[in-house]
């Protein structure tokens, strides 16, 4: 090479490894414009110096990608981030980020534009990737099973399901031992999504153990994710008991389980009705009514805001109230 192309190629080098810089902290400012700009600039001197297919453009792109999907412009994300893949798939190990990150990337992309079949096809291809890998990173495989076993389980797919949950439950135990919040975590998905055939006392062991765990590690008054985790074991847990024939630590877990919902949303967010609904049930059905109609009218406002008047959930609250009320 000639030495002032030795030196062109130097200082072009030197101003991609700037944009890089420049596009990194803009990311974590959170000024995805300035990002995206600093991205296409430093893909640009990249391709000048590397080619368009080298590994080194993985990077670029990625960010390139996530400032994208930050503006919601998610098809020009997706085409990026494709791009990335298929330069990563190409180069094999040496691709930075990994070809692992980059498919989480794509799998975030498809998930906001709605597309299910699609990210259950790529969690598939990448579980497929780490089923071929010789000692791959226990938590991120936890993570992508955990991810792949709701999906199946929403669409009621609960036998193919069950086993992913608990492989997952099996590598964040001995990552993390048995009292971590991920093991919760775990614990809580693999009850929620238990096969229709499995005894409720299944369930209701799972949810106990789940309970135990963040009943530990766990303060509810304070901010943080878990606390949603822990509503949710509450309610489950909740419906569990009443299952098996105990209404009356039912309604004890219902009640915390409320608590714990308001304390994270606020006493009016759509998330407390199913809680509110089932702890007036089961006052109603005892004969309490007086204890149960604030739940039903609780229950009752926070549908009709969020699901509309005319909703049938909204309705069957409306009859129970009704029929509440003519016992009183």
């Amino acid at each position: 090479m000639r030495p002032d192309r030795a030196v062109r190629r130097w200082w072009r080098g030197r101003e991609y490894r700037r944009l890089l810089d420049e596009a990194a902290s803009a990311l974590a400012a959170s000024r995805h414009a300035e990002a995206e700009a600093a991205c296409a600039r430093a893909i640009a001197v990249a391709e000048a110096i590397y080619g368009p297919e080298d590994a080194e453009l993985t990077g670029p792109l990625y960010a390139l990608s996530s400032a994208q999907l930050a503006q919601g412009r998610l098809d020009e994300a997706r085409a990026s981030s494709a791009r990335a893949i298929a330069i990563a798939e190409a180069a094999g190990a040496s691709a930075d980020p990994p070809l692992p990150r980059l498919l989480e990337q794509l799998a975030a992309i498809l998930e906001r534009q709605g597309k299910a079949e699609e990210v259950e096809a790529l969690f598939r291809r990448m579980l497929a990737g780490y089923d071929r890998m010789r000692d791959p990173d226990p938590l991120e495989l936890s993570a992508l099973l955990n991810r792949l076993g709701l999906l199946l389980g929403r669409k009621g797919a609960r036998a193919e399901a069950a086993p992913l949950f608990q492989r997952a439950l099996a590598l964040r135990e001995g990552a993390l031992g048995a009292r971590h919040p991920l093991v919760a975590e775990a614990l809580y998905n693999a009850a929620t999504f238990l096969e229709d055939d499995r005894p409720a006392a299944e369930r209701a062991a799972m949810l106990g153990r789940a309970l135990d765990i963040v009943d530990d590690v766990v303060d509810v008054t304070r901010p943080g994710a878990d606390r949603a985790l822990v509503a949710s074991i509450l309610h489950n847990l909740g419906a569990a008991r009443e299952a098996l024939g105990d209404p009356a630590e039912a309604a004890a877990l219902y009640e915390r389980a409320l608590t714990a919902r308001e304390a994270l949303a606020g006493g009016s967010h759509p998330s407390l009705r199913p809680t509110l609904v089932r702890l007036a049930q089961i006052h109603h059905a005892a004969g309490r009514v007086s204890a149960a109609l604030p739940l039903y009218e609780r229950a009752l406002a926070i549908a009709e805001a969020d699901l509309g008047p005319d909703h049938p959930v909204t309705a069957a609250i409306a009859a129970w109230i009704g029929e509440a009320r003519s016992r009183s």
